[in-house]
């Protein structure tokens, strides 16, 4: 019996190290091999599917955030003016202040070009003279259409400011800008040379200094007589479009003497010398009457401004008689 189990157990043995030989090992790694390629393979395919499901909600939320986009876009040409109101009351204002600006820039430019024409009217004499003059002329009244059409802008943007201000709510702001101004420019265009100009003083300063220069002593006639009348001017009598007969005067009325740093009342207008005024003021701050001969307005010494345009004047007068006296001196002198 030992002998058999002996036998038996060799055979099991046996048996057993046939079981582990190399073939069955080879053919298990061979299975633990696909099984790991198997497993492999399905975290691959469960990735793809996680990074195609991601793929498929960030694209929806691009086409959801593209559709938001699409909803928020404004049709810039179908949407309408906005109505204004009180809250557009400063940026309006900031416009007229604008033209404002505007405007005091081609005044000087105004100015300027009749400085040009006293110098021009002071130093040249003859037909290229006048020739000169008149297209200075031409190019001044050019200058204050272009100002009165600055004038008309900022005035209706004025007026709308005002509506807005007031509480009224204003539709259509362009169309109604646009049509304002373009009423405006239509009225002015009508009118006669007369009219234009006439009255307007940067014209009538560029008329009286030039014929002071070339009728010195003599006073200017109204600015009308130098413009013919047209269809639509009123009569040469009509008190609101004469201007009276002018002569500048430059000597002070408290010193008679010719003026020196002049000064000028805005109550009368009349001038004086700075220093003269002041004296007679003498630290006096109520008001006085006017010292001009035939005047009875009363003025503050603080009325009296310095007058440029005076000043310049003056040097110019002062200029010519030098000139006329030394012409005067060589006349005698040949004869």
């Amino acid at each position: 019996m030992a002998v058999a189990s002996s036998s038996r157990r060799k055979r099991v043995a046996h048996s057993s190290d046939i079981e582990d030989g190399p073939t069955q090992k080879s053919a298990r790694e061979d299975v633990d091999a696909d099984d790991e390629i198997a497993r492999s393979v399905v975290k691959k395919e469960k990735k793809s599917v996680k990074g195609k499901g991601r793929a498929t909600e960030t694209h929806q939320r691009e086409d959801a955030d593209e559709e938001d986009d699409e909803d928020d876009k404004i049709d810039a040409e179908n949407f309408p003016d906005q109505p204004l109101d009180k809250s557009h009351a400063i940026p309006m204002k900031g416009l007229a202040s604008d033209w404002e600006i505007m405007i005091r820039t081609i005044q000087r430019t105004n100015n300027m070009v009749s400085d040009v024409a006293v110098a021009l009217a002071d130093a040249v004499e003859g037909d290229e003279g006048q020739k000169d003059l008149l297209d200075l002329e031409r190019s001044l009244k050019d200058l204050v259409d272009i100002e009165n059409e600055m004038h008309t802008n900022h005035e209706v943007i004025q007026n709308l400011v005002q509506e807005v201000t007031s509480g009224t709510e204003i539709d259509n702001i362009i169309e109604q800008y646009q049509g304002n101004v373009r009423k405006s420019k239509k009225s002015y265009a009508i009118k006669t040379t007369r009219q234009k100009y006439a009255k307007n003083e940067t014209y009538k300063y560029f008329k009286q200094s030039i014929y002071e220069i070339e009728h010195p002593g003599v006073a200017m006639p109204p600015v009308t007589e130098f413009m013919s009348k047209e269809p639509g001017d009123v009569s040469d009598d009509d008190d609101d479009l004469e201007m009276g007969a002018v002569t500048q005067d430059y000597k002070c009325p408290l010193t008679l003497r010719p003026l020196e740093n002049p000064v000028t009342s805005e109550i009368c207008g009349h001038s004086f010398s700075q220093d003269a005024i002041r004296g007679l003021f003498d630290g006096y701050r109520g008001a006085k009457k006017c010292p001009a001969s035939g005047c009875t307005r009363e003025f503050r010494l603080s009325d009296c401004k310095p007058n440029k345009e005076l000043a310049k004047k003056l040097k110019l007068h002062t200029r010519r008689l030098k000139r006329k006296d030394q012409e005067q001196e060589v006349e005698e002198i040949i004869e």
